[in-house]
């Protein structure tokens, strides 16, 4: 099995797992304390099977996951794989959609990364990179251009963002700009690639493991993923952190960019 049959296959499983835990939880999800509860076992136990699946597929690989401890080690490996088991646990407690398992594959030597999966579990749907899917590139209609964002997201940033952005999609055809949220990482780039959205934007940043497996398939279906400098992003680094995100298709990359210059 190769690196990118690997991510789907055990990502897949790490859903299924969660969604069996929550079945059989029969939690209230309007309970908090039950529903954070319920989201910290299925978080570990997804972590156990994935850090247990490739410790007998990949021995000699690293590992960056945000349920396991850190260590400087990976920082000399050259093949890292970066997972976070549930990202959306709020999500995943509640049953919302966005919730996403993430496995990623970066490669030191290569400075890149190599392979990578996204499992929404709610819908029964993976981004991968074993295969490039059909996706929806939302035309120019007498439509709003979507911004998805975190719900926490600064909200002067959005602002600043939609005002800069509305002449110039409006000159495109656009009726105007609209903000929309969700949960996880994985999510908001799912959004954009099945047509929901046309842009993802985070200027807060977050960890490498939000982060790495939603790149890895972004780039693999087209898009521009970049910080808001419009710099690649890199990965295994001490500490694992991305800065900001951009994800939007490569005819909005510069009009985006270029308005974000003047945050």
């Amino acid at each position: 099995m190769n690196d990118h049959e690997l991510a789907l296959e055990i990502a897949t499983r790490a859903g299924e797992i969660v969604i069996e835990i929550r079945n059989a939880s029969n939690i209230d999800p309007l309970d908090e304390k039950a529903a954070k509860e319920l989201a910290v076992k299925a978080d570990l136990a997804a972590n156990d099977y994935l850090i247990e699946q490739l410790a007998a597929h990949r021995p000699a690989d690293a590992v960056l996951s945000e349920e396991s401890a850190d260590s400087d080690h990976r920082l000399s490996a050259d093949r890292v794989w970066i997972i976070d088991p549930v990202d959306g646990t709020y999500e995943y407690a509640r049953s919302l959609p966005e919730c996403a398992i993430h496995v990623a594959l970066w490669s030191s030597s290569e400075k890149k990364l190599i392979a990578g999966a996204v499992v929404l579990p709610e819908h029964k749907f993976a981004w991968t990179t074993t295969e490039v899917k059909a996706v929806k590139v939302r035309e120019v209609q007498a439509r709003p251009f979507v911004i998805i964002a975190s719900p926490r997201e600064n909200k002067n940033l959005l602002g600043m963002l939609k005002l800069g952005l509305l002449p110039k999609i409006e000159a495109l055809g656009y009726t105007g700009v609209e903000i929309d949220n969700c949960g996880s990482v994985g999510g908001k780039v799912d959004r954009v690639l099945t047509g929901r959205a046309d842009l993802y934007v985070s200027s807060a940043g977050f960890n490498e493991w939000d982060s790495a497996a939603p790149t890895a398939i972004g780039l693999h279906q087209g898009l521009a993923v970049t910080d808001m400098e419009g710099l690649d992003l890199v990965f295994n680094q001490m500490p694992p952190k991305t800065a900001s995100y951009v994800a939007t298709w490569p005819h909005h990359q510069a009009m985006v960019l270029e308005v974000l210059k003047n945050r």
